[in-house]
């Protein structure tokens, strides 16, 4: 497994625990918002300090134990790993909670750690509305090759799947939201609230327009907090509790 970085300690990325959280290496996806960039491009991490090994890893998890709760996995993506499941097992049997951050584009391998019960959280990303999917994960920037997204309009039919997934797997999990204007507008949010209708939560997270993949973004101004909170209340039509982000 390749990591690209450790969080020693987090209270705010696994709600409700004291966490640590594991960057892995690569993504399927090239959304020009992204400020993981350096974990993003395989290339790109390799020249970047804050890769540590997996033995290292695991040594800092036994250091670990009885002080944290869990760990979170994030990326990148970590479901385009083929030894994602093999990873967490190796976690589990150290006895933490697991958290799970996923941008939905595997549902093979979702479903897979679900049924294996190796995930106690599971936050996903939902990038925009239907109808913006294909441009909010970066076809214009960095054309999807990968086997586990293939073109765009499968992708979007297996994050749909995922969003299913998620809402009916008994874990407890949320879904996210970056509002980044221009790709997430009033009528965007309308139709997410529509697609997610009846799920347990959702966060809208605050647009940075700092160090992001996509140069370009660097130039769009973040909404107004008014605004998100508009947002907040379109949303809370439809899903059953509602968190606004910095």
């Amino acid at each position: 497994m390749k990591i690209g970085g450790l969080q020693k300690l987090t209270l705010v990325d696994y709600p409700g625990k004291v966490a640590a959280t594991v960057f892995l290496i690569g993504c399927n996806f090239r959304c020009g918002f992204c400020q993981n960039l350096d974990i993003v491009d395989p290339e790109r991490a390799e020249r970047v300090e804050g890769q540590i090994s997996e033995s290292d890893f695991f040594k800092f998890l036994d250091s670990k134990i009885g002080l944290i709760d869990g760990i979170c996995i994030t990326g990148g993506e970590p479901t385009i790993n083929a030894d994602l499941e093999d990873f967490i097992k190796k976690i589990k049997v150290k006895e933490f909670l697991i958290k799970l951050d996923s941008n939905g584009s595997n549902p093979e391998m979702l479903e897979r750690l679900i049924r294996e019960k190796l995930l106690d959280f599971i936050a996903m990303d939902v990038k925009t509305s239907p109808e913006k999917y294909k441009e909010a994960i970066g076809e214009k920037i960095h054309p999807i090759k990968s086997r586990e997204a293939g073109s765009p309009e499968a992708t979007f039919n297996r994050v749909k799947q995922s969003v299913d997934l998620i809402k009916n797997s008994g874990i407890d999990y949320e879904f996210r939201t970056t509002v980044v204007p221009g790709l997430v507008e009033k009528d965007d949010i309308e139709k997410i609230g529509q697609w997610l209708q009846g799920a347990k939560k959702i966060a809208l997270q605050q647009f940075q327009n700092k160090k992001v993949l996509d140069k370009e973004f660097e130039k769009v101004l973040p909404y107004p907090d008014e605004t998100l909170k508009k947002f907040k209340k379109i949303l809370e039509k439809y899903i059953e509790r509602v968190e606004l982000r910095a």
